[in-house]
């Protein structure tokens, strides 16, 4: 039966009222029913889904999510679903285990109703961050959170969604803990490898679990880290590719596990990709690196800022060609800074830029506070920020503030407060061109919001003041090229000799000027 447009039919929506009951979650049919919830729709609904509707607990969503993936892989009505198997398929997946540091000692110090009030706000803690990351919780036990990326929703950088994950832990505890007035810290055990993903049975109810090497690995890892610490197994460390700033640990003897393993410990993101020389030789894409060249020839001849948007489907090797083209500046003697927008995390749009200015500033993600303090005292001290926009780079680089301009600060609408950042991003980057030719590379603007468009556009402006060299690579299916000529004719005003390529499949079909030479289409 198919359910009508906009509203499930009266007998598809009893079924689903039958199906609820027979998982025992017969409450929430009135939810389902009020919001259109369908056969049609239940397999698109997530965890953050699960709770709009009003399923507060945990163990009731991953009953529901359970029930959901088997009823998919059977491609049946309830009344025909067959019982579950033990397991099902084997998929890579990152398993993160996370547990409150001190939690004997901190339950000998409080009555019990304060230690379920802790536990239940680091749980909940951990809970809303690795679900913002496209994770899934798989259970909590006791103290600590097992969670994990690539099962049962798979994404092609589910790895790096778990180390960004667990430095938000480690970031939110802080703030947690400050507020608690409290000491407390999590420490976090990471493992990424190939587990075996499916339903379970438990008494009457059906869950969706992994079982594999891996998952006790992540948590002899999460024993062995210190608080405040996430270890990565190798394979972990492996995967993210360069992504992340890691130190090795060395070789550990970890309890139930023969061998040593060896073992890094997660720092930070360093939003960069592996360096070309570790690639395959490049072929092809000649045109394309000739019309690169040519531009950064009038770059060094004019010393004004130029722009490059390469628009393609996945898999075609715009990242590939961007790094070809960030070798042919750096052998020109031009700085290069990159940055990655990505397709996850809640708040997290202000990261491309915040990384941005910290490697335009020469931070990196694990420079220390006295650092990034002494980079801004730099600033000042050279006039290109001022002290009453100490503020908003201060925000941009996680520096606490006090006093006068924290109040002043506080006290800002969310407007002037955009604009007071987009101004700083702005002499920032101006800065860096002015001093030297700068190349600065963002890639996967597709998943930008407003904001980062905001942020990118002042900075891309205040390029046109020096050597400057924007590159921005998008998909095909998202409409960027009107957003980059606007930018290009009414922000970027000076900017001239920018690229525009646009492929299609893996064939260059468009290499167009735009902005003030910008042609038709």
């Amino acid at each position: 039966m198919e359910p009508k447009e906009g509203k499930g039919a009266p007998a598809e929506q009893s079924e689903i009222s039958d199906w609820l009951d027979k998982l025992g979650l017969g409450q929430y049919r009135l939810a389902f029913a009020e919001n259109d919830i369908d056969f049609a729709v239940l397999p698109h609904l997530t965890d953050t889904d699960l709770k709009e509707l009003g399923l507060s607990s945990l163990g009731h969503r991953k009953r529901l999510l359970a029930a959901i993936i088997e009823r998919s892989a059977s491609g049946s009505r309830p009344a025909a679903e067959p019982a579950p198997k033990p397991y099902g398929e084997r998929r890579q997946v990152a398993i993160l285990f996370a547990d409150l540091s001190g939690f004997t000692a901190l339950s000998r110090s409080l009555d019990a109703e304060q230690v379920h009030e802790v536990v239940d706000g680091f749980t909940s803690l951990v809970d809303g961050i690795i679900d913002g990351y496209g994770g899934s919780v798989d259970k909590h036990i006791g103290d600590a959170v097992m969670a994990l990326f690539g099962a049962p929703r798979a994404h092609d950088d589910d790895p790096l969604r778990a180390a960004r994950a667990a430095l938000d832990i480690h970031e939110a505890m802080a703030r947690w803990s400050g507020s608690l007035a409290r000491p407390l810290q999590a420490h976090i055990g990471i493992a990424n490898g190939e587990v075996v993903a499916g339903v379970v049975r438990r008494g009457e109810a059906n869950d969706y679990t992994v079982v594999g090497d891996s998952v006790n690995l992540a948590a002899r890892l999460v024993a062995a880290a210190a608080p405040g610490e996430t270890l990565l197994s190798e394979v972990m460390f492996r995967s993210l590719a360069g992504r992340c700033v890691c130190d090795q640990v060395g070789e550990l003897q970890l309890k139930g596990i023969e061998v040593p393993v060896k073992v890094w410990r997660l720092s930070g993101i360093s939003g960069e990709t592996a360096p070309v020389s570790n690639r395959s030789v490049f072929v092809g894409r000649e045109a394309e690196l000739e019309q690169f060249k040519s531009v950064l020839e009038a770059l060094r001849v004019r010393n004004s800022g130029h722009v490059v948007y390469v628009r393609g489907d996945a898999g075609i090797g715009k990242t590939r060609l961007v790094d070809q083209m960030r070798s042919l500046a750096e052998a020109r003697g031009f700085r290069t800074h990159r940055s990655l927008v990505l397709d996850f995390g809640v708040g997290k749009g202000q990261d491309p830029i915040r990384s941005l200015l910290q490697s335009l500033l020469g931070l990196s993600p694990s420079s220390s506070p006295e650092e990034r303090r002494a980079a801004v005292e730099r600033l000042v001290v050279q006039g290109t920020i001022a002290e009453q926009q100490l503020g908003f780079l201060s925000d941009f680089l996680d520096l606490p503030q006090t006093g006068e301009w924290r109040a002043l600060y506080d006290a800002m609408d969310n407007a002037s407060r955009t604009r007071g950042k987009r101004a700083v991003a702005a002499s920032v980057a101006g800065r860096a061109c002015r001093n030297g030719p700068t190349l600065i590379v963002v890639e996967d603007l597709h998943w930008a919001d407003p904001q980062v468009l905001g942020h990118l556009a002042a900075i891309a402006s205040a390029m046109a003041e020096g050597a400057g060299f924007l590159v921005m690579t998008a998909l095909v299916k998202w409409p960027f090229y009107t957003y980059v000529a606007r930018v290009a004719g009414r922000r970027l005003a000076g900017i001239g000799a920018s690229l525009f390529l646009h492929y299609v499949g893996s064939r260059c079909v468009a290499q167009r000027r735009v902005g003030s030479a910008a042609q038709g289409g």
